[in-house]
Formats: C-alpha cells, structure tokens, sequence
C-alpha cells in the first residue's frame, strides 16, 4: 500500500517542468514563505505581550518538533524512496534517514499547537502540513508512511507542548 501510494504521487514529476517547479516550491520553500508570514504576524499581534508569548510557544514547539524528528530518523533508520529504489530520481536534494517526515513533524506540530491560540491559523498550517507532505512524496524524498508518521508526531508535540504551557500557567498563576 505504502508503495502503491508513493507511484501514484511520484507519478506527477518528470511529466512536466512546470508542474516539477510547483512541486519543488511546495516540498522545498513554501514551507519557509508561511512560516515566515507566521512569525511577522505572531511579533505584529495586537497584545504585544500576547504575541510574544504566543511566538516563544510556538517557536519552542516547532524546535522540539524538529529535535524528535531527527532523533526518531536515527532510531528507525527508514531509507528514502531514491535510496531504496534507483528508478525513483528526487526533485529535490535530500540526505539522511527518511521516517518520520522532519518537515511533517514540524509543520503539524506548529499547527496543533497554533489551533488553541488561532483557530484559522491552526487549520491553515494542518492542511500546509498536509499539502508539503504530499508534494515531498511527489518529489521522490519520502514515502507516505513518513509523512503519516511525521503528521502524527507533530500533533503529539504540538498537543503535549500546549498542554503543558497551559498547565505550567496555571501553577504559576
């Protein structure tokens, strides 16, 4: 199933130049213009103080995110479709262990946890998350069980991370 998922995927790239350039956008660099539009927006908030907060919550989450992501590659050692196949030629340049997805992880978690803050916010990273997800296994760089596997942890994360907070506030107060 996993691979029959990944062909049909894959099966968009190297039909196309243009359709590889979104792909390549998507599954490289989109996920730096949101993130990037998320930070302005988080510093610009209305309660400054409300910001901030907000901003340090969800950088310190999308951090954690990426840590355990990368710790998870190192423990189940999961190739990359161009490394377990030789007819599969990514689009774009990626090295290392591919389960779970880093970019998964991160993105799911920054939306998990942005969904008690901002709602909109929250719903629009989730499908962001989902939609990089599907233009990485486009681009031949993971299998749909990474990015399944990155989308769970990072609502773990994001969930656990706001839990926590919330907790550690309420002590404090």
């Amino acid at each position: 199933m996993n691979e029959t998922i990944f062909n049909f995927f894959y099966s968009y790239a190297h039909i196309n130049p243009a359709l590889d350039a979104v792909i390549i956008f998507i599954a490289r660099d989109f996920g730096f213009v949101i993130l990037t539009v998320l930070l302005i927006y988080l510093y610009k908030h209305e309660d400054k103080r409300e910001g901030v907060k907000d901003l340090f919550i969800v950088l310190a989450t999308a951090v954690a995110a990426w840590f355990i992501a990368h710790w998870a590659k190192d423990v189940f050692h999961t190739l990359r479709p161009f490394d377990a196949n030789t007819g599969v030629l990514s689009l774009v340049s990626e090295s290392g262990y591919a389960f779970p997805s880093g970019h998964a992880t991160f993105f799911m978690a920054l939306a998990s946890v942005l969904w008690y803050y901002h709602k909109y916010l929250g719903l629009f990273f989730g499908l962001s998350a989902v939609i990089i997800g599907i233009a990485r296994i486009s681009a031949g760089v993971h299998w749909p069980i990474d990015i399944l596997g990155g989308l769970f942890l990072g609502l773990a994360i994001g969930t656990t991370a706001y839990k926590l907070v919330s907790s550690l506030m309420e002590r404090l107060k």
